[in-house]
């Protein structure tokens, strides 16, 4: 009977990619906001270890997690303002006031 390996289980380089993934994109955030409010940055750090791993799952599935695959999804997600849940990008759209 041949080895089944759940496509969900992470191998100890995936694990390292994962890892790499995420301080890439933290570092991206942290250089967009500078002047954000730091003591919501371990909330904004849980929020982006979830979305990494959300999408090192989808990664998996197909195969080993690739660095560049993986890192182009989660900052294409990542959200221009640290007011916007993680995961959801912001429309672009200004509001309008009194319409």
């Amino acid at each position: 009977m041949g080895f089944y390996r759940h496509p969900r289980i992470f191998d100890p380089l995936d694990l390292e990619i994962i890892d790499r993934v995420y301080e890439t994109a933290w570092a991206r955030l942290e250089a967009r906001e500078p002047l954000r409010d730091r003591e919501r940055d371990r909330e904004r750090e849980e929020q982006l270890r979830k979305l990494v791993f959300r999408f090192a799952h989808t990664c998996k599935i197909y195969g080993n997690v690739d660095f560049d695959e993986l890192s182009e999804m989660v900052i294409e997600h990542l959200p221009s303002g640290w007011d916007a849940p993680l995961g959801k990008k912001s429309s672009g759209s200004t509001p309008q006031v009194g319409a």
